[in-house]
């Protein structure tokens, strides 16, 4: 539900999917923005948000995979979790820490999938309530998603 609401998941691959869908990620190694040894090179610096409005000119987003987790994010989840590269089982390890971390993931659990998107409006853009200025998906779409993902309702 959450690629679907991010828009990830209208990709072949979605955990290549970066910010603006222009870059895939080529490395799975590390996270697309993450700077890598020995050199600190970056495979992806990211994209400009300055569509988004006069508040985001000059800003830029990192926000790559099936969840489109940032740079800083990542770099958080990465430590925490000793994840070993940007792959698929990382990935998902990562958005469960997330969703931990906003206190959403007994509300998943026990099917209360409404109370988990508006606990994690801050976490992803694309969800209700969210305070990025981009756009942002209708409740009630995503609890039917959700649920024809085969998600159970309280």
């Amino acid at each position: 539900m959450i690629a679907r609401a991010e828009g990830t998941d209208r990709r072949p691959d979605p955990y290549r999917v970066c910010y603006g869908f222009i870059h895939t990620v080529e490395d799975m190694d590390y996270h697309p923005a993450e700077h890598r040894p020995p050199n600190g090179l970056q495979e992806w610096k990211g994209e400009k948000l300055d569509s988004l409005g006069a508040r985001y000119v000059g800003e830029w987003s990192t926000a790559a995979g099936r969840y489109q987790i940032t740079r800083a994010t990542w770099l958080t989840c990465k430590q925490a979790l000793n994840l070993p590269d940007f792959r698929a089982d990382s990935q998902n390890q990562a958005a469960i820490l997330r969703i931990r971390a906003r206190g959403a993931l007994d509300d998943v659990s026990l099917g209360r999938i409404s109370s988990a998107i508006l606990k994690c409006d801050n976490e992803w853009a694309s969800f209700p309530g969210g305070q990025s200025g981009q756009p942002e998906r209708v409740l009630a779409g995503l609890t039917t998603f959700y649920t024809g993902a085969g998600g159970v309702l309280a």
